[in-house]
């Protein structure tokens, strides 16, 4: 006759967690070397390791910076490269790396609100960035969030992002526009 269940003994730890978890290795800034191909896919490789071939780098932190960390995924998202300290990296690798992120990271500074409309359950923003003039929904209140007081992260309908750098440097009736909708 079997125990019940629940008397057996607990399972191990998920074994492919640790061996995860054993195979990343945090690498500083003078073993890495990164650079693009004719054909624009990125490469990066730990000295004395592999080469890795059509990576993408993500930020550890990309909203709060907490960490001075970027991660580099390959094609089936899996990491293959964390890197510590960017900034250390030679000129060559450090340009490249900072063009991919900017790609990657792409979010326009919002510097002036003309209007922000509700209708049909999202709401259209009318604003001024850094990058020109731009209308765009914002579906939900969640996609609008607001970071150490004054920083707001938003996301419209499609997915893009944006960005008030500090609330407080806004004119009146922009803080009052979006105030409305934090």
């Amino acid at each position: 006759m079997k125990e019940p269940k629940d008397n057996q003994a607990e399972a191990p730890a998920d074994a492919s967690w640790e061996a995860e978890l054993g195979r990343l290795e945090i690498v500083g800034p003078d073993r890495v070397r990164i650079w693009q191909d004719k054909f624009h896919r990125l490469h990066v490789q730990v000295e004395g390791e592999t080469e890795h071939v059509d990576v993408k780098p993500a930020r550890a932190f990309p909203i709060s910076g907490a960490a001075d960390l970027v991660s580099f995924l390959d094609q089936d998202d899996k990491e293959v490269v964390l890197l510590q300290n960017p900034n250390g990296l030679d000129p060559e690798s450090r340009r490249t790396l900072e063009e991919e992120l900017g790609r990657t990271y792409f979010v326009p500074k919002i510097t002036y609100v003309y209007d922000i409309e509700d209708s049909h359950g999202a709401a259209r923003w009318e604003v001024e960035t850094d990058r020109g003039y731009r209308v765009f929904d914002v579906r939900d209140r969640e996609d609008v969030r607001v970071l150490d007081g004054t920083r707001v992260l938003l996301q419209d309908a499609d997915g893009n992002r944006f960005e008030v750098e500090d609330l407080t440097a806004l004119d009146g009736g922009s803080r009052r526009l979006i105030n409305d909708e934090i």
